[in-house]
């Protein structure tokens, strides 16, 4: 790219992306292939179901990544289509940064299930980020009594319904949070991650956070 700061000023190459042409409320992910001659020649951006998106020449893009400090957002315009069939796009104005997050999160509640044993908890996430997610499951009155309660970096098995896929994740619980109402309320991380699935995430991610900011919640994550 030319002058700037990668992974500041604009996305470095490997860097996934959250697409958002004009006009449109839901954002499609991409990731960046390569960075060359002033161009970002990224990945064909995929709708939440999976589906290629339309490329439209000199559409007005909204790129944002999880830059080294935090969420950053910049402008954009389609240029052309390369021959290894990648997106060549450009930006065309100067990134902004949007939160101050290690990873990007969201308030978004999706169905979880969580295999300890014997017993399955089923519940819900509170927010969600490529590196893991808050969540609150429900029932489970064996456990701690004839079933243990997990211990801290124990791995486990997550079931996150994205309700276009199931992904099955391996996790660790970072903490249990006890509370008055018979919920368990557990911080987990992503481990391994695979790129597919990432992607998925950070679609749902970023869509959630869009529409946060739309109603004004952007200060609250």
């Amino acid at each position: 790219m030319g002058a700037g700061t990668a992974n500041i000023d604009y996305p470095a190459a490997a860097t996934g992306l959250s697409v958002l042409p004009l006009g449109s409320d839901e954002a499609l992910t991409s990731r960046v292939r390569r960075v060359e001659g002033g161009y970002l020649f990224i990945s064909i951006p995929r709708t939440p179901i999976g589906e290629n998106a339309f490329f439209v020449s000199r559409d007005m893009l909204d790129v944002s990544w999880q830059a080294d400090d935090g969420l950053r957002s910049a402008p954009a315009e389609s240029v052309s289509i390369a021959a290894d069939g990648t997106w060549k796009i450009r930006l065309t104005g100067a990134a902004s940064k949007l939160q101050r997050r290690d990873a990007v999160r969201a308030p978004i509640g999706l169905p979880v299930s969580i295999r300890l044993g014997r017993l399955t908890l089923e519940g819900s996430t509170v927010d969600l980020s490529e590196g893991g997610a808050l969540c609150v499951f429900r029932g489970g009155g064996e456990l701690g009594i004839n079933v243990p309660f997990p211990k801290k970096d124990q791995q486990l098995s997550l079931w996150l319904n994205l309700y276009s896929d199931e992904l099955v994740l391996p996790v660790v619980i970072v903490r249990r949070k006890p509370r008055e109402d018979a919920l368990h309320e557990w911080s987990l991380r992503f481990i391994g991650l695979p790129e597919a699935s990432a992607d998925l995430i950070r679609s749902h991610v970023f869509t959630a956070l869009r529409n946060a900011r739309a109603r004004g919640l952007a200060a609250l994550y």
